[in-house]
């Protein structure tokens, strides 16, 4: 595990000082402030307002109108300034455990293990295999420019066509069912994450990658595009860098904090922001920037990244909900149990 008071790797960190292209950041960032309700002696009030419906984040989204979208293992939230919306089955939330939330114009679907949720003007609209998918396990959900939903499940990749779902499989082209995740590119091409590879397809013109390929490792966990094109990819055994033409495996041999990348994401000025090896990652041109859990992050382990459109980064964690916007952290977490 990083740790700022010991060495990394045998080699001994200096504050900001650049250590093989890695920049770990201490006594730099303010401290955090963390968001929930609680009174002033530490004891939850008989009245609190409404937080974050549970530590464990699965999913980040930020909307288009700046609020966000949360999925954690306990239901649905919604931050709009300094407000929450919670959403649980009660509400009409398909499971409390969401895998993930994707976020179009008014329209919040979610993944989750007994189907994909709509929210849509207040309502809930829940699909499942009766309505088509191949199965409730919906990992991930996707938008693509039209504004046609694709679902990656356990057993294949779904497309919405009105009010039935259209299924692709491995005799499609998919490199494997068991899909972990799925994003569109700006040209249109969808690339599909899985536990076995990778696959990408565009205009019915489909192409597989594995470690045969250059990728690090064949479990997919994460998937995001820069506004440039490339593709980044965060896996089990490293993080992908695909440029059009071929990989690019880059490990903790790199310089990269660990090998089992949990979440990528890419930044509009070419940043690429990682989850892995127990902090976050910065990877930008002067190499690495690393966060860690003491300096505001709310938790080691790094379970979704999201970037707003007003440059803030939002990170999900086993242990909150984070922002980091202009070098200091808000920390969201979920009310202590009364």
């Amino acid at each position: 595990m990083w740790n700022r008071q010991r060495s990394l790797r045998g080699i001994t960190e200096s504050s900001g000082a650049a250590i093989r292209g890695i920049r770990v950041l201490t006594g730099v960032i303010a401290a955090a402030v963390i968001v929930a309700g609680c009174s002033s002696d530490g004891a939850p009030p008989d009245d609190l307002p409404a937080a974050l419906p549970n530590n464990w984040v699965t999913s980040v989204a930020v909307a288009n109108d700046g609020t966000v979208w949360v999925g954690t293992n306990d239901g649905l939230g919604h931050l709009s300034g300094d407000t929450w919306t919670n959403y649980s089955s009660l509400d009409g939330l398909p499971n409390d455990l969401v895998n993930s939330v994707t976020v179009v114009d008014e329209a919040v679907w979610t993944g989750t293990n007994f189907g994909a949720g709509l929210l849509d003007d207040g309502l809930w609209d829940r699909h499942g295999v009766d309505e088509g998918l191949p199965s409730n396990w919906v990992n991930d959900l996707a938008i693509d420019g039209d504004g046609t939903v694709w679902a990656g499940t356990i057993f294949g990749v779904s497309r919405l066509n009105g009010e039935t779902w259209t299924g692709l499989v491995t005799d499609d082209g998919l490199y494997d069912g068991r899909v972990t995740t799925l994003t569109f590119a700006p040209d249109g091409t969808l690339w599909i994450g899985t536990n076995g590879g990778l696959s990408s397809v565009r205009d019915g013109v489909w192409h597989s990658y594995s470690t045969a390929n250059g990728l690090p490792n064949d479990w997919i966990n994460s998937i995001s595009i820069a506004s440039d094109g490339i593709v980044w990819v965060g896996t089990r055994g490293g993080l992908g860098r695909f440029a059009g033409d071929e990989w690019t495996a880059i490990t903790s041999d790199d310089g990269l904090p660990g090998d089992w990348v949990t979440a990528v994401a890419a930044d509009t000025d070419g940043t690429v922001w990682v989850g892995s090896g127990g902090v976050l990652g910065q990877l930008g041109g002067d190499g690495w920037t690393i966060y860690l859990a003491g300096d505001g992050l709310p938790h080691q382990q790094v379970t979704s990244i999201a970037v707003g459109g007003d440059g803030s980064i939002w990170v999900g964690t086993r242990g909150g909900l984070g922002r980091l916007q202009n070098q200091a952290w808000t920390v969201y977490a979920a009310n202590p149990e009364p």
